[in-house]
């Protein structure tokens, strides 16, 4: 961007001062011309100091501040000298205004002050010359601007880094979410198969036990037996006894001879 800036802006105002201020007046020029921008200031500063209605030494601390690349303060000190009444100074004030937001990559700014320039100073060749080189080259992005850009582009990574931080938590807790999940259902699992095999056991336990008092009678069924049995024997017994006796009457009968008696 240098390019762009004529020898002009870095010549000083020679101001009228007092007698007795001509000697700061002089030690500030030749500090200026020496680039000991540093000694040049303090001069101007103290000058400033003792007479602040010379306007003029704003414009003088402005060139001396573009020179050390303070841009800001540069512009700060030629905005003060705005207020002069000398229509070629204010001309020059317009246009170093101009190069100072051109080497900070405003172009709408720089192109409004060279405009003032030209406006004062209609014949103004370096003026002309940075407008026409302005217009040939697309204008870079003003500085505002890329600083919002730069606040969004901040503001959406964080924005972004937050997100994961919570998407990671989320995770991070339905990942023990799930593992306690899975450790109840396991934990249940196990319990109802212990209690499954527990009454598997308890049912064939009882089926061996049912098994077991089929296969025993028990005292009553014994005793009932047993005396069905006997009274079974008993008319048993009876029964021969009785058919012996049968018998025996018959072979009495037959000895007898009572069949051979006739009934006259």
């Amino acid at each position: 961007m240098n390019r762009f800036m004529s020898a002009s802006m870095f010549c000083i105002i020679i101001l009228m001062v007092p007698a007795r201020l001509a000697v700061g007046q002089s030690n500030a020029e030749t500090a200026f011309q020496k680039q000991d921008y540093d000694a040049a200031l303090e001069a101007w500063n103290k000058l400033l100091d003792e007479n602040p209605d010379l306007k003029d030494i704003h414009y003088n601390q402005g060139n001396a501040k573009f020179r050390k690349g303070e841009l800001d303060e540069a512009i700060e000190s030629y905005e003060q000298a705005l207020s002069l009444k000398d229509r070629d100074a204010l001309a020059d004030v317009y246009y170093n205004l101009g190069n100072a937001y051109l080497n900070k990559q405003d172009v709408k700014k720089a192109r409004e002050f060279y405009k003032q320039t030209l406006r004062l100073r209609p014949g103004d060749e370096d003026a002309k010359a940075n407008m026409e080189l302005m217009n040939l080259m697309p204008p870079p992005p003003p500085q505002e601007q890329q600083s919002d850009n730069s606040e969004d582009s901040k503001d959406k990574q964080e924005n972004q880094e937050q997100q994961q931080d919570q998407d990671s938590e989320s995770q991070d807790k339905e990942q023990e979410q799930g593992d306690q999940e899975q450790d109840q259902q396991k934990k249940d699992d196990s319990e109802a198969q212990e209690q499954e095999q527990d009454q598997q056991k308890s049912e064939e336990q009882q089926d061996q036990e049912d098994q077991e008092q089929q296969q025993k009678p028990s005292d009553g069924e014994e005793s009932v037996d047993q005396d069905e049995l006997m009274n079974a024997q008993q008319i048993l017994d009876a029964l021969k006894d009785r058919e012996t006796e049968n018998m025996r009457e018959q072979i009495r009968l037959k000895t007898s001879g009572r069949d051979n008696e006739k009934d006259w």
